[in-house]
């Protein structure tokens, strides 16, 4: 057995804490079927040597070495098995310490997933009039804001590259529903058209610009001329600065000078056939310093995300790119990553990412809708991107406050994680694209409508209709739905009133009707005792009342009082959901 000097272990105990050793946490989680992430607790002064078997006691190959605390095996294939071995190393190189095998696994909880979609030009009908082209890779205002609309009804949230680079470094949360509006050129339309939008639903997108021709715009009006009559006219410096100024622009690159097809033989920034790693290392940095110098130049900020010319790459060329710039995301075409989304191990570092994304481009009579559905449906299949449960979200606090969705919900309020949860989920939707009304109160016909969304929106059986509907009302399936399973049921003269209030003992009583109707535990009970008020609750009620307090799902006021015949504002009701369905 070999000995441990003294000199040694007091060398261990400074470089690798003993309790990080003991503790260490070892996992291995699949990024996606061609990559598996490693995570272990990190100690800053050892090196660690990585090890691969295809079973637990098998012989193990060396596979790399890192020195953080991550590592990405990209020599992986789903669904073979493997398991890891990290060894812990001092600066000498002496083993301090071998971990037991521990196996990759299949883990949506560990996995941020990211969906982008491409965009170009954003051409209204007075632009066509003004000779500028409606081409392949134009959408209309129209269709753009029935994307967005789309997106905010499908519990969806814009987020830009820089976002996502802050959540890689620890920094901020992802939302669960993450999807990036990546805009590629610079063209004028985005600044007349889509930025509009994008503000009238509080959203945000990536633009990708190509500085020689900003440039080029901007020397041109700077000397007096306009751009009537172009046919493809781009943005200016001072209206790229007002709109990253807002908030909802997040500028990036899509090179300074390389957006031209087959120019020296180049055909945007890829490698040249024969063409040295040298030589288009060399190319890449002239470009990228051209670009940073145009970009934070003006705005004062570096741009860390570029998008490739034409979606022209190779897995040579990325690594190229990425170590001799300081671009950190590289925006490439659909299928370039290998799955339709895009997926980062929580923990991971960066630098262990696989920081290609694949972008789907948004073609004209195509909605944003079925590229993000065929994104799910696709992924869902591999094996290793399941969909996960969204009912079950534990985190909506953390990105609220991270991300507001509404203008009227402020992301330290009370209820801005409940509001998240509802849209993420699509039960509670805002009354316009950029308001919540939180305040507002809840009525008989919301309160049908968001149990039938609960349920499933099963068909009633029978359409009997009430005397205050025609059939036509937005709420009339929900309601019919709720009056015939006894959840809400109508009044005697067979009206419904939609309009009226529902109290809080009432809405308690019709989420206890709802869970019994889906065969939901419905047992538990709590001692309504304890609440001042007590006995103002009615006596058709107090079962309902005891079995969503002792739920937690309604809970007493300041005051001691449970305040029965009290309303319900859609705050309060989006915190009422959530508080069930976590539960």
């Amino acid at each position: 057995m070999r000995r441990i000097s003294l000199s040694l272990l007091f060398f261990i105990l400074l470089s690798c804490s003993l309790g990080a050793i003991a503790s260490a946490e070892e996992r291995a989680v699949w990024q996606d079927p061609n990559n598996v992430v490693l995570v272990w607790d990190n100690d800053e002064n050892c090196e660690y040597k990585i090890f691969r078997s295809s079973k637990p006691d098998g012989n193990y190959e060396y596979i790399g070495n890192s020195d953080k605390g991550s590592f990405r095996d990209d020599t992986a294939i789903y669904p073979n098995t493997y398991y890891y071995k990290i060894e812990w190393n001092d600066s000498t190189n002496q083993q301090l310490r071998l971990s037991e095998p521990f196996q990759a696994v299949v883990s949506p909880e560990e996995i941020s997933a990211v969906s982008v979609i491409m965009y170009h030009n954003f051409v209204s009908d007075e632009d066509m009039k003004n000779g500028i082209e409606f081409d392949e890779y134009s959408i209309s205002p129209e269709s753009f804001e029935e994307d967005l609309m789309w997106l905010k009804n499908n519990g969806y949230i814009t987020i830009t590259s820089d976002d996502l680079l802050r959540h890689l470094e620890g920094k901020k949360s992802i939302p669960q529903k993450a999807v990036i509006i990546s805009i590629d050129d610079g063209s004028w339309g985005v600044y007349k058209n889509a930025w509009p939008l994008l503000k009238k639903y509080n959203m945000k997108a990536d633009f990708n610009i190509i500085g020689a021709q900003i440039d080029a715009t901007w020397d041109a009006l700077d000397s007096g001329e306009t751009r009537d009559g172009e046919s493809a006219p781009y943005c200016t410096w001072e209206e790229l600065i007002e709109m990253t100024k807002s908030g909802e622009i997040n500028l990036c690159s899509h090179t300074y000078g390389l957006h031209v097809y087959n120019k020296d033989k180049r055909v945007g920034m890829s490698m040249m056939e024969n063409e040295s790693a040298e030589d288009f290392a060399a190319a890449v940095r002239k470009d990228y310093n051209l670009a940073v110098k145009c970009i934070e130049g003006w705005t004062g900020k570096t741009p860390e995300t570029v998008a490739y010319p034409y979606s022209k790459r190779s897995a040579e060329g990325d690594e190229i790119v990425l170590e001799n710039t300081g671009y950190k995301i590289l925006m490439a075409g659909e299928g370039a990553r290998g799955t339709a989304g895009n997926y980062f191990v929580k923990g991971c570092d960066i630098l262990d990412q696989f920081m290609l994304m694949s972008r789907p481009c948004r073609m004209d009579g195509t909605p944003i809708g079925t590229y993000l559905e065929r994104i799910v449906t696709k992924d869902s299949k591999n094996g290793v991107n399941m969909p996960i449960d969204f009912m079950y979200a534990q985190n909506t606090d953390e990105i609220a406050n991270d991300y507001q969705v509404f203008d009227d919900v402020n992301n330290d309020a009370w209820f801005a994680g409940s509001v998240y949860y509802s849209c993420l989920n699509g039960l509670m939707r805002g009354v316009s694209g950029n308001e919540f009304a939180p305040s507002d109160n809840i009525s008989r016909a919301m309160a049908a409508t968001l149990l039938y969304r609960l349920a499933g929106n099963p068909t009633a059986q029978s359409t009997n209709g009430f005397v205050d509907a025609n059939g036509s009302e937005w709420w009339f399936m929900s309601a019919n739905w709720a009056d015939e399973n006894g959840v809400i049921p109508s009044f005697e003269d067979n009206s419904f009133k939609p309009d009226d209030t529902i109290s809080r003992q009432a809405l308690a009583q019709a989420m206890y009707n709802c869970g019994k109707l889906l065969n939901l535990d419905m047992s538990k009970r709590a001692n309504l005792e304890k609440f001042t008020d007590s006995e103002s609750i009615s006596p058709e009620n107090k079962e309902a009342v005891s079995w969503a307090v002792e739920c937690g799902i309604f809970k007493g006021n300041a005051d001691g009082s449970f305040n029965p015949s009290g309303n319900v504002t859609r705050a309060e009701m989006s915190m009422v959901l959530r508080n069930w369905l976590n539960r």
